[in-house]
């Protein structure tokens, strides 16, 4: 199957606008994700290769000519390599995404001590499955781990809801707002867009406000 091209990213095919801008994966890898990956024994090469899927999946989704692709791209990037990290505990052994309800429902039973055919007849599950979780939970605590994958949405990785909030926004503060998910300081962002600094930060409160707004009114 051929992916079409996105006409708003100029001359280049999709697979040479992606190879061409693949230092912006490993970029983000570099400045935010060196040490999570020491911790959890994630090869630099896995981070690079789970960050290209957000570079793809951004690419594929750039609709506003607006928004400078990097700002577009950085969470996108940054959610598929975060998400992929999480499901490594610091053994480096990476956890299927299917065992986190089963492990989920274990632990809310009260039976992560049990043995495998305990686990498999209270739950209703094969002993295989039980054991593979009961595996997981040994390695690492789960109490905290997320009910499922939510990798690829915006809001894994920004305390906005990007995908409708963001939408409403007008183009210079939506291009304010994805330049600073991207990592932008307000002074950056203010010299990218020749606006001072007290102009950037006062449309970011306004923004806020109304993203407050927003929340209660769809609450």
């Amino acid at each position: 199957m051929k992916f079409p091209d996105n006409p708003l990213l100029g001359p280049l095919s999709r697979a040479d606008f992606i190879t061409a801008n693949l230092s912006l994966v490993e970029t983000v890898v570099n400045r935010h994700f060196r040490s999570q990956c020491a911790a959890t024994r994630t090869p630099l090469t896995d981070a690079n290769s789970e960050g290209a899927i957000g570079l793809i999946n951004a690419y594929d989704r750039y609709n506003d000519a607006a928004v400078p692709f990097g700002a577009f791209a950085f969470p996108h990037i940054y959610g598929e390599i975060a998400n992929a990290i999480s499901r490594r505990p610091t053994t480096g052994i990476k956890i299927p995404e299917w065992i986190y309800p089963l492990i989920k429902r274990i632990n809310s039973a009260g039976l992560s001590g049990e043995q495998p055919e305990v686990v498999a007849k209270e739950l209703g599950i094969t002993a295989a499955k039980a054991r593979q979780a009961l595996r997981c939970i040994r390695i690492k605590s789960t109490d905290a781990l997320p009910e499922k994958d939510t990798r690829g949405h915006s809001d894994d990785y920004t305390y906005l809801d990007a995908d409708t909030f963001l939408a409403r926004l007008k183009p210079q503060p939506k291009k304010i707002i994805h330049m600073l998910m991207a990592d932008y300081s307000q002074s950056e962002v203010g010299r990218a867009l020749g606006m001072s600094r007290q102009s950037v930060r006062a449309t970011v409160l306004r923004v806020r406000e109304n993203y407050e707004r927003y929340e209660k009114i769809s609450a």
